[in-house]
């Protein structure tokens, strides 16, 4: 068994080999097969890194830690860059969420993509957004690390604005490329520091010097709040959340995979990945416990007002991603990384489920058009799919349940933990807890108001009347992720605690009645609240939104995601346009083009003055020799005074 920990590598190869051969394919196979090709590659890489997980795990949890090094990439001292693999507890852990839900949506892509133009590119996209970031949860070091993490952000750019003839799509995809490069600045510059102060990346070292005290309290507080800023961009925290609603400008596959397995999880992964360093720095600990509830409650306000499909689930998505960072934060690593899994699978399902919806109501729409403007994405354009579409319906509903924290679904005993976690202690943590509370109030709240909308009452457009069931290639995805999102919380639920046992990053997970009882008491609350509001019977015909006339003003800034956008824009956007427009109209082409054109006009005179000694005279060529052999005689009189 040990023998397969030095073949881990294959898991990152896999999905490269799918890319490498939907690449050089040729014929006209290769658009049909493209789907299945990279599905199979991206199953190869689950059942690979299962077989790592066999081989870990049958050795005592004192060697479970094998550092697999591949080659040696640069040697620039004090620098030795290696290629290597840290296979532990955590990296395989994340592998087999990253490789088992990227399968999943895969399969699902085959169905959602057909007949599209540019398939063959969209799974060879899709390949190698997984492997960056199977080579970013796998790498040994923070450099090969940050290679994984910056190819993700390049895959994420390539996906969201994938149908990029729509320009809105290409905005979206480099927003999200500009903004995680802002983050990405104060990560790098962590980094640096990082290097300036162990000598090396690598994690073993770090991780055991920090341990041992040898590094300042102020230094490491520094770099694990540049390290910070990275999260930021890549999980979506404030303030860098804003690139993810616009994220859903990709197709829906994209979306999920994003939301689930890749590119927002990494940042709650480098936190528990660091977390020797993170442990040194208790400001650092505060600031992220206080940005990542806040972030929690300020998303899940938003996604009250969007009538969006995907956006309200993005905005969940950034919400969720708070718990997580709150959670890593205040300490409780295993209760992020727990709830980073169970909210892989039913944020799948969810986004999956939403794709489902879209993709009926697009084919609907083709064969039954109406005079309205139709957007498929439109939650007030549905209603009334229940009864068309009864898999989507329950498989949906068990993603939404599970989101809201409902028992026994995997989100409440994940969600739990956390609150569990943070409960339990005082001062700034208190307040998160309270923060984070109100946010699962809330969450409740806007994910029965999606369901109502969708799925409840009578159909609200020709399309939502006509709509039917998807595909099974598109539907027994969504019931796989079902299951999961029923029964994958069991694996650390009090008394069991296998994710805990496994991972060794925190306390075994302790059953807390009260604080469940609270948790499920707030879930019912916004449940009952929102259908209350939403329910069929409740909806006034021709009002837009029955939560409208009650809040006026303020939904109208919850539609425009309180004006965050329009903020950045006067504040950042507007001053750089300006600035670049400057330099475009002043320094270019007086400044660069200016000097280039001075040199020319020196060179074009200089050049005049000497062709007229070519003149073709004799004469004129003799005196010139003349004076050259009278100055060369001058110095070497000069030279031998």
């Amino acid at each position: 068994m040990d023998a397969l920990l030095e073949w881990s590598w294959l898991i990152i190869a896999f999905p490269l080999l799918g890319l490498l051969i939907n690449l050089i394919s040729t014929g006209y196979t290769r658009e049909r097969m493209a789907g299945i090709v990279a599905s199979m590659a991206a199953a190869a890489s689950f059942g690979m890194a299962l077989m790592v997980f066999a081989a870990l795990l049958s050795r005592p949890p004192e060697a479970r830690l094998v550092e697999v090094t591949l080659y040696q990439w640069a040697i620039v001292p004090p620098l030795t860059a290696e290629v290597g693999l840290r296979i532990d507890p955590l990296s395989i852990a994340m592998a087999l969420i990253v490789t088992l839900v990227g399968t999943l949506i895969h399969v699902y892509s085959i169905g959602y993509m057909a007949g599209d133009p540019h398939i063959r590119r969209f799974f060879m996209f899709l390949n190698l957004f997984l492997a960056s970031m199977l080579l970013l949860v796998l790498a040994d070091n923070f450099l090969i690390l940050f290679v994984g993490w910056e190819l993700v952000g390049l895959c994420s750019y390539l996906l969201i604005g994938f149908w990029f003839e729509t320009p809105y799509n290409a905005w979206a995809g480099r927003k999200a490329f500009i903004v995680n490069r802002i983050g990405d600045f104060g990560f790098t510059l962590g980094l640096l520091l990082l290097f300036w102060t162990f000598g090396t990346f690598r994690y073993g070292p770090i991780f055991e010097a920090a341990e041992h005290g040898a590094v300042e309290a102020g230094v490491a507080t520094l770099i694990t709040l540049l390290l910070f800023a990275g999260v930021t961009g890549k999980s979506a925290q404030i303030p860098l959340y804003v690139w993810l609603p616009d994220a859903m400008a990709g197709p829906t596959p994209v979306s999920a995979l994003i939301h689930a397995a890749t590119m927002v999880t990494a940042g709650v992964y480098l936190i528990a990945r660091a977390h020797p360093l993170f442990e040194l720095a208790p400001l650092t600990q505060g600031v992220i416990t206080l940005v990542g509830a806040a972030t929690a409650l300020w998303a899940a306000l938003i996604a009250i007002g969007q009538f969006d499909l995907k956006r309200v689930l993005a905005f969940s998505t950034i919400s969720q991603l708070g718990y997580m960072v709150a959670a890593a934060g205040a300490g409780a690593v295993g209760a992020a990384i727990f709830h980073l899994g169970t909210h892989a699978f039913f944020k799948a399902l969810l986004f999956l489920g939403a794709g489902s919806v879209i993709h009926a109501l697009e084919h609907a729409h083709r064969h039954h058009p109406d005079a309205s403007p139709f957007d498929p994405n439109d939650m007030r354009r549905m209603g009334g799919l229940a009864r068309r579409m009864p898999t989507t319906f329950w498989t949906f509903g068990i993603g939404a349940a599970a989101l809201a924290g409902l028992p026994p679904l995997a989100g409440f005993w994940s969600k739990d933990e956390i609150l569990a976690a943070l409960g339990k202690a005082g001062g700034w943590t208190a307040l998160a807890y309270g923060l984070l509370v109100a946010a699962a109030f809330l969450t409740a709240f806007y994910m029965t108001r999606q369901v109502a909308m969708i799925f409840a009452g009578a159909p609200r457009s020709a399309a939502a009347g006509h709509a039917h069931e998807s595909p099974a290639v598109m539907t027994v995805p969504l019931m796989i992720f079902a299951f999961f999102s029923v029964g994958v919380g069991w694996i650390n639920a009090p008394g069991l605690g296998a994710l805990s046992a496994w991972l060794e990053l925190g306390y075994p997970p302790v059953f807390h009645p009260e604080q469940a009882l609270l948790a499920t008491l707030v879930a019912l609350a916004g449940i009952g609240t929102a259908w209350a509001i939403y329910r069929p019977q409740a909806w006034p015909e021709g009002v837009e939104d029955p939560l409208r006339p009650a809040l006026r003003g303020f939904f109208t800034a919850l539609t425009r995601k309180l004006y965050v956008d329009e903020l950045y824009d006067v504040l950042f956007v507007r001053p750089f346009e300006r600035a670049a427009r400057a330099v475009a109209d002043v320094v270019e082409p007086y400044g660069i083009d200016g000097a280039v054109h001075a040199v020319a006009r020196l060179v074009g005179s200089l050049a005049s003055g000497v062709r007229r000694w070519s003149s073709g005279y004799v004469r004129q060529y003799g005196l010139s020799v003349l004076i050259g052999a009278v100055l060369l005689v001058f110095y070497i009189l000069w030279m031998l005074r």
